[in-house]
């Protein structure tokens, strides 16, 4: 299957226009998205498109986002790091050879919830009950619809994190922990998805580690996990020709715009060696994710482990694919390790 058969190639960029069944101004060129994620008038909203002023600061940001940013600063991020190297090591090395392997079920998402204890500093004999918290907060992500029961589990789940994770180390606990435990590993399944499409590519990082971590920016670029977010005006908004009038929605689409020719030469093409740091996969300026310098670090040690531990990895095949909820990622990613 190539990439053009599937949802890892977005709708291509085009002027910003209305659209009348969302009832939304679809904005789809990098130039037009990275102003939209640096308007302050342009709000994010809830899961039913609504802005909340109840529960954010005068210029529409979290009042949790400023801790947050200096509970996982740069420092703690070093000190980190050589824990999550020897977590990445240890997982790398229990991949078999010689069998079919699925990278999400039996890497990324082991991998990624080992991550969450370290970070949220979790009790290690509460890592089952954890894992099935998070994997049932996370159960209705990216499926297109969401029937009540799944929602009310989800519910009841995040409430149990929020409870056990109140007070702990970060701020945030329950969607840090969430994030890195079941966001993060589809990120990297799909960051991973595309560079064992690309086996000339993977052959690169393996013969030259030092092009990490730049090449996982342009991972980020090519393949990340979210394909759009929503904004809504606080109050009248010009970007460029455009005016977004206060109380309108705006859907960002954000994997379009990485796409962006205007903005990346040669766009569909992974390219390791491509300087792409203004992509806006995590965001940029007040809208970027607190957790990028985290993921950043996280994703080129698990994938500098991997094009280190094997010569060459050959792809066989996805499982279903989940599109809905501005997120995409397989369901599996199964290879051949060699």
């Amino acid at each position: 299957m190539s990439d053009q058969q599937d949802p890892m190639t977005p709708a291509r960029p085009e002027a910003a226009r209305f659209d009348e069944q969302q009832n939304a101004w679809v904005l789809t060129r990098y130039r037009d998205v990275w102003a939209a994620l640096r308007e302050p008038c342009l709000w994010p909203v809830n899961g039913k498109r609504e802005i909340q002023p109840d529960s954010r600061e005068a210029d529409g940001r979290l009042p949790q986002r400023g801790p947050m940013l200096e509970a996982i600063a740069g420092a703690r991020i070093a000190e980190w790091q050589p824990r999550v190297e020897e977590i990445t090591r240890d997982a790398i090395s229990a991949l078999p050879v010689g069998r079919a392997v699925d990278l999400l079920s039996e890497f990324t998402l082991p991998w990624g919830l080992s991550l969450a204890m370290l970070v949220s500093g979790a009790d290690t004999r509460d890592r089952n009950r954890l894992s099935e918290l998070g994997t049932r907060v996370f159960a209705a992500t990216g499926a297109e619809k969401k029937d009540a029961a799944l929602k009310a589990d989800a519910a009841a789940a995040t409430a149990e994190l929020e409870r056990r994770f109140e007070g702990g180390p970060i701020p945030m606990g329950e969607p840090a922990f969430v994030a890195l435990s079941q966001t993060l590993p589809r990120l990297l399944a799909n960051a991973w998805l595309a560079l064992v499409r690309n086996p000339a590519e993977f052959a690169k990082l393996r013969a030259e580690p030092g092009l990490l971590p730049g090449a996982v920016d342009e991972l980020l670029r090519y393949a990340g996990i979210v394909r759009r977010v929503y904004r809504r005006a606080a109050a009248d908004v010009d970007l460029g020709t455009v005016r977004i009038a206060q109380g309108e929605l705006a859907t960002l689409m954000l994997a379009s715009a990485n796409r962006d020719p205007e903005a990346f030469s040669d766009p569909d093409r992974l390219d390791v060696t491509r300087s792409a740091s203004h992509h806006v996969a995590l965001g940029t300026g007040r809208n970027s994710c607190v957790g990028a310098m985290l993921i950043r670090m996280a994703t080129s040690v698990a994938t500098g482990a991997l094009t280190a531990r094997f010569a060459g990895v050959d792809f066989e095949g996805v499982g279903e694919w989940r599109t809905g909820s501005g997120f995409y990622f397989p369901g599996s990613v199964i290879v051949h390790l060699r």
